[in-house]
């Protein structure tokens, strides 16, 4: 089950104090998956990836992915031990069945303005490939390099907007697009007959707004892990790190597949089956998502540390 860390703050972080220092930061999870679901792989091991806007999103993202384990990749350290970002994706991978180790199989991915990533998977994918596919436009057939269900989803996105070049987007664009890109995708598996449920944690931004899911295509089952933290800043004291609340002001907010620290106070759990957005103003706003599969009455997560 692969894991992900976005960073949205009015003031830059270091990337290396997001990544790879917290106590258990992505890096650790990539090999110490502590919330996985039920027969999920434990080990994130399939290659990982970075993306980050300086202070001009306009200009778009600059990604460094790699297929070699994030916690033996010496280039991630040096890069991350550098440089400082207002607005950070991170991802380490585990593969599915049937897709290979590659780098234009690592998330997250860029078109224009835009970056994506996604934890899950799209249940029995070639049932409704094809169908996804003749879907699209030409333009975002093409930006397809690699062969995961996850960057199909992204052009499936992409195609929901009516410029997907634009250099940026209102919030309520992309909300919509989000959810008509997992209404879609339910359809086509229930016309499939799919009964398999698909694990759908989106994360797209534009550099400016953040848009992420917690959903599984299920009335009863939980969806995987994801958690946030806001405050006034994310910051190390006495060598543990914890996110620090000095007013009611949200300047700085971490979405993460699972809690960065074991500060309990400092996360919250997102329900399933809702969307998060954080909008250029770094205003939280939880949706839940009123869909055939809503059931606000789901368990609670627990944690699975076999």
């Amino acid at each position: 089950m692969c894991r992900f860390l976005v960073y949205k703050g009015k003031e830059p972080a270091l990337i290396a104090d997001l990544i790879m220092r917290p106590a258990h930061s992505i890096i650790n999870q990539s090999f110490d998956c502590r919330l996985r679901l039920e027969g999920c792989r434990f080990l994130n091991g399939d290659g990982f990836g970075v993306g980050w806007y300086d202070q001009y999103p306009e200009e778009g993202p600059c990604i460094f992915t790699s297929t070699l384990p994030a916690w033996s990749n010496i280039n991630l350290k040096r890069i991350a031990e550098k440089i400082h970002s207002p607005l950070v994706f991170a991802h380490v991978r585990a593969t599915t069945a049937g897709t290979p180790t590659s780098e234009s199989n690592c998330h997250p991915w860029q078109y224009g303005t835009l970056m994506w990533m996604h934890n899950g998977h799209l249940a029995q994918f070639p049932k409704i490939k094809r169908t996804l596919q003749n879907s699209l436009r030409d333009e975002m057939f093409s930006m397809v390099h690699g062969n995961t269900d996850s960057e199909w989803a992204f052009a499936l996105f992409l195609n929901q907007l009516e410029d997907p070049s634009a250099t940026n987007f209102d919030p309520t664009v992309l909300k919509n697009a989000m959810l008509r890109t997992i209404e879609l995708i339910n359809m086509w598996s229930r016309e499939a007959g799919i009964t398999q449920s698909s694990l759908l944690n989106f994360a797209v931004t534009d550099g400016r707004t953040v848009v992420c899911t917690r959903y599984v295509s299920s009335s009863t089952l939980e969806a995987a892990s994801l958690y946030y933290s806001s405050g006034s800043r994310f910051i190390e004291r006495g060598g543990n790190y914890r996110m620090e609340k000095r007013d009611k002001r949200e300047d700085a907010v971490l979405i993460a597949s699972e809690p960065l620290t074991f500060e309990k106070t400092d996360w919250v759990t997102i329900p399933s089956n809702t969307l998060l957005m954080v909008t250029p103003k770094h205003n939280i706003l939880l949706y839940p998502i009123k869909d055939e599969f809503y059931n606000p009455g789901k368990r609670v997560l627990t944690v699975n540390n076999a």
